[in-house]
Order: structure tokens, then C-alpha cells, then sequence
């Protein structure tokens, strides 16, 4: 069943919005993850088996750059990274 909120979208267009929500769902699990997993849900109502094998096609190219710039923006503020000018509180 499709869910109203989205009946104006493309898939491209859905799939994009999901992508975008995946950084801040990560960031802010309470706030995102939610509308997230609609988008999801979504996308697998509308594409089913095929929606996996479409989602790699369509960011494939996004993938890797954003994978660095995921991993250096979480050491930037990772506690477990010691920065030269402040000192890491352990508890």
C-alpha cells in the first residue's frame, strides 16, 4: 500500500530523498529514521525485489566519496581521536 505522502514523487526522486536521509538518520536516529524507513518501505513497494540492484546502479558513484567523507568527518568528531590541541577524557 502506498503511502499518500509520497504520491507525487518519482522514484528517482524518492530514492534521492532516502539517500540524503540516510547521513542524518545516522546523525540523528530519533529525528530521521522514522521518515527513513517510510521512504524505504516505499521504494520497496514500488520496486520489490528489484529496488537493491537499482539503489547500487543509482549511487554507485556517490558511494565511495561519500564513504571517505563519512569516515573523516566521524573522526573529526570521534572522542576516541586525540587531536593535538585538546586532550581526550575517557571515562
Amino acid at each position: 500500500m502506498t503511502d499518500i505522502r509520497f504520491q507525487s514523487f518519482e522514484d528517482g526522486e524518492l530514492a534521492d530523498i532516502w539517500y540524503a536521509l540516510g547521513g542524518a538518520a545516522v546523525r540523528h536516529p530519533e529525528h530521521f529514521t522514522p521518515l527513513m524507513d517510510a521512504v524505504a518501505t516505499e521504494l520497496l513497494d514500488r520496486r520489490g525485489q528489484g529496488l537493491n540492484p537499482w539503489l547500487e546502479e543509482r549511487f554507485r558513484t556517490f558511494r565511495f566519496a561519500d564513504s571517505r567523507e563519512d569516515a573523516h568527518a566521524n573522526r573529526q568528531i570521534s572522542p576516541e581521536v586525540q587531536r593535538p590541541d585538546t586532550e581526550v577524557v575517557r571515562g
